[in-house]
């Protein structure tokens, strides 16, 4: 039986959808980039974790993947692509070429499946090793199309990257952790303004 492995979720951006984004440590500085989802199993870790894939399914798509490693990994790939796609897009006011790709995929792929409390939702009509990239794509399509969006923000750490929606009363949150970034860049600002001075 194939196992996943443990990874740390982070939960900063107020949503599934912006918390998947954040799968990428200083995305903007290459010397500690860092990938959380450098391969398939760490990427169905992520979503089972998130509460996107039930244990089963998560633990049945990685032994798939065991036994059909050149699939996973091209799914896997498949799945950064769309994810750094609509990243890009959020933050650069750019199309999503790729989700509008991805989400024609995961629609002929899936069908509409009741949920106990009446409503309905997209899932998969196979449990195969595309399944996560559909049902990315309808979280990221979710995303996009909701009106919470218009609260999208990037971190203002200048190397960070990181993503959230921002639901502070007055609409001013500047930082994705104000003890993490936010607290390193008041530091920063005080030595400039000392070193001036």
């Amino acid at each position: 039986m194939a196992a996943l492995p443990d990874i740390a979720i982070s939960r900063i951006g107020g949503d599934l959808a912006v918390d998947f984004l954040n799968t990428v440590d200083w995305r903007f500085d290459p010397s500690r980039r860092n990938e959380r989802l450098p391969d398939y199993p760490h990427m169905l870790a992520w979503m089972k974790g998130a509460g996107l894939l039930p244990h089963e399914q998560a633990k049945a798509l990685a032994e798939q993947a065991a036994e059909r490693p050149e699939l996973a990994e091209t799914e896997h790939t498949l799945v950064v692509e769309l994810r750094d796609d609509t990243y890009d897009a959020l933050n650069e006011g750019g199309s999503p070429a790729v989700l509008q790709d991805r989400l024609l995929d995961a629609h002929a792929a899936g069908r509409l499946d009741r949920e106990p409390g009446g409503s309905w939702r997209w899932v998969p009509a196979a449990l195969d090793l595309a399944a996560p990239r559909h049902l990315l794509a309808w979280e990221f399509a979710r995303l996009l199309t909701s009106d919470e969006v218009v609260r999208f923000h990037r971190c203002e750490d200048r190397d960070c990257g990181w993503v959230f929606l921002d639901t502070s009363r007055q609409h001013n949150r500047r930082w994705c952790s104000a003890a993490d970034c936010g607290n390193r860049n008041r530091v920063r600002a005080h030595y400039e303004r000392s070193k001036s001075a």
